[in-house]
């Protein structure tokens, strides 16, 4: 019973910040698979950490509950998916499901329980560690929630950022939003973009003020007019945007060096990169089976090209599978081996640019 009015006159208190001083503040709750006790000693510290050093309570039904200070939904949203990701590389602990809803000043403590009560249960009913969200306004899972914030939102704003992939790599422009009805979305590109449109199926949307990337079918499209018409807009809780899910296959050959752990060795080829996997084609055959068993790790030695050199990298992997004789390896790059990925994508984005612009002249001249 002490614990309850605790955890109410933290919440209180928080509630009359938000009234006094506008403050935008999230609470947080998390249902995770109990791991032994020193591995939730270690989730439990990251929580704290990660949050800011939020207080966490512990709630009857064995969840989490924490408080994410100074951020927007969208903002909010995507810590909390970091913090689900992060429990699981990190501690090995799984998020079996969670809720998130942002403090509002005519909120009172029980408003807030009920809310994330319902966001609990709708979270639980969908499973495989669903995060579900909203405010005293909308509700994120509800059947047609979705459709209530696009409409919201497309009232509200005039431009987003609309993004296609080509070889991997992300192809974004800011556009303008022309109208939304019944479902249906006009955009205004450029002439280019709605070239290229006309042969996608589809477009991924995003804007910082949505709380999630949106995909969206490609209805139709008036190159002559720059004019795109989107159809079946809906949410996704990831999606190849995230900057380490950005996957590139190299122009030229690269050697990978590979030293199981578990006994044997083999050298391959660079066939797909990101900044937290690898996928290898082995040279000469297949390696030995020790080096080929679903989470085998291995020492990864490979050479990136820069601008006027080569950049060695000595990475550690996991094997996550082998699938048609291609080894994808999970990768956790230091900072160093991050930024030099990330340098190598973004020279091949660059080359990818020169590409497709000479591809639209030539399109335009016949």
């Amino acid at each position: 019973m002490k614990e309850l009015l605790i955890r109410r006159g933290v919440v209180e208190s928080y509630l009359r910040m938000v009234r006094r001083n506008e403050s935008q503040i999230a609470m947080l709750r998390l249902q995770m698979e109990l791991p032994e006790d020193g591995v939730l000693l270690n989730g439990i510290a990251l929580l704290h950490e990660q949050s800011d050093f939020s207080p966490l309570f512990l709630c009857g039904d064995g969840s989490v509950l924490l408080f994410l200070y100074q951020v927007h939904l969208h903002t909010a949203v995507r810590l909390a998916k970091n913090l689900r990701k992060l429990l699981a590389v990190e501690c090995d602990i799984k998020v079996v499901c969670g809720a998130l809803t942002m403090l509002a000043p005519e909120d009172t403590y029980l408003s807030l329980e009920k809310r994330l009560d319902t966001f609990m249960q709708r979270a639980q009913e969908a499973g495989d560690g669903r995060i579900c969200y909203g405010t005293s306004y909308y509700d994120f899972c509800a059947r047609g929630g979705e459709e209530e914030i696009m409409q919201f939102f497309f009232s509200e704003h005039t431009e987003v950022e609309i993004y296609n992939f080509y070889n991997g790599m992300p192809l974004q422009e800011r556009v303008k939003v022309l109208s939304f009805e019944e479902g249906i979305l006009r955009i205004q590109t450029s002439l280019a973009k709605a070239a290229y449109l006309e042969k996608e199926r589809f477009t991924y949307i995003r804007h910082p003020h949505l709380p999630d990337v949106v995909r969206a079918d490609v209805m139709g499209a008036r190159p002559n007019r720059a004019e795109v018409s989107l159809t079946r807009l809906h949410f996704i809780d990831t999606s190849p945007l995230d900057r380490e899910n950005i996957r590139i296959k190299p122009e030229e050959h690269i050697p990978v060096h590979v030293d199981c752990l578990e006994g044997g060795k083999f050298e391959g080829k660079l066939e797909a990169i990101a900044v937290n996997s690898l996928a290898v084609v082995p040279i000469n055959g297949q390696p030995d089976q020790r080096c080929q068993a679903e989470g085998s790790r291995a020492e990864l030695v490979f050479s990136l090209p820069e601008r006027e050199e080569l950049s060695q990298l000595t990475l550690m992997g996991e094997l996550r599978y082998n699938k048609d004789g291609i080894l994808v390896y999970s990768l956790y790059p230091n900072h160093f081996a991050k930024i030099k990925i990330e340098s190598y994508i973004a020279l091949q984005q660059s080359k990818l640019i020169t590409i497709l612009q000479k591809m639209v002249l030539n399109f335009y001249q016949g």
